[in-house]
């Protein structure tokens, strides 16, 4: 059963809907481009508007479309793509992601301050490195490709279905907390430290998950290693 989702053909309609936009309003971009931004979302760092050229109309559309093409080769390799829809919207989210940063910037570029919104950026990241996710991890199937990749992970069927059913939980419920708190908490320190809390933290705690789930698997002597 070939799957209904490609997420090829879904990142490269995404980089038309990210250039063709940018390209409508170029004119308006102003000689100097922000580069960097401080944690208020004030640009502190400006290069020519060659460079704003290159990282919208090139460098971003260009990793989006290639880190898709890389996830999907190694589904392919590993039966996945081919049976499991799942698969392929997981990886879609990689794409969406690059697409909002794409979008975040551009607007950024042709404001007259070069602000970005914090709050937008922190949103992002939510939904598409956490919510996104999380809805899809139960139903990835167990490999050593694509999912939450730890040594015990990818070395047992019962750990994998373990840490990825209760990543489900984790990330959505802490990408939605993240979400709200992008609007809500004051920009800079606070907001970063919650940001970095949420999601870094989910994802170091599923880690610390799955050895714990190996551990209790070894005292109890449930193993079932995947090829």
């Amino acid at each position: 059963m070939g799957t209904a989702f490609d997420p090829v053909l879904y990142s490269l309609m995404l980089v038309v809907f990210t250039v063709s936009p940018l390209a409508s309003s170029w004119h308006d971009v102003p000689n100097s481009v922000p580069v960097w931004w401080n944690i208020y979302g004030h640009p502190i760092y400006y290069l020519p508007r060659w460079f704003g050229f290159t990282l919208l109309f090139l460098f971003l559309p260009f990793l989006m479309v290639v880190i898709t093409c890389i996830l999907q080769f190694r589904s392919c390799q590993s039966h996945l793509s081919d049976e499991y829809d799942s698969v392929g919207l997981l990886i879609g989210g990689q794409a969406t992601f690059t697409f909002f940063l794409s979008t975040i910037l551009r607007n950024a570029y042709v404001s007259q301050s070069g602000d970005i919104s914090p709050c937008h950026m922190v949103a992002n990241v939510a939904f598409c490195l956490m919510i996104w996710p999380g809805i899809f991890f139960p139903c990835i199937p167990p490999n050593s490709s694509i999912g939450i990749l730890t040594p015990w992970t990818v070395r047992s069927d019962h750990n994998w279905t373990k840490t990825h059913t209760h990543a489900a939980w984790i990330l959505v419920i802490n990408g939605l907390v993240l979400l709200i708190c992008a609007f809500y908490v004051p920009t800079g320190v606070p907001l970063l430290l919650v940001t970095l809390v949420l999601w870094v933290g989910s994802y170091l705690y599923l880690v610390i998950y799955s050895f714990i789930v190996y551990k209790r698997s070894e005292i109890s002597g449930e193993y079932s290693a995947f090829p």
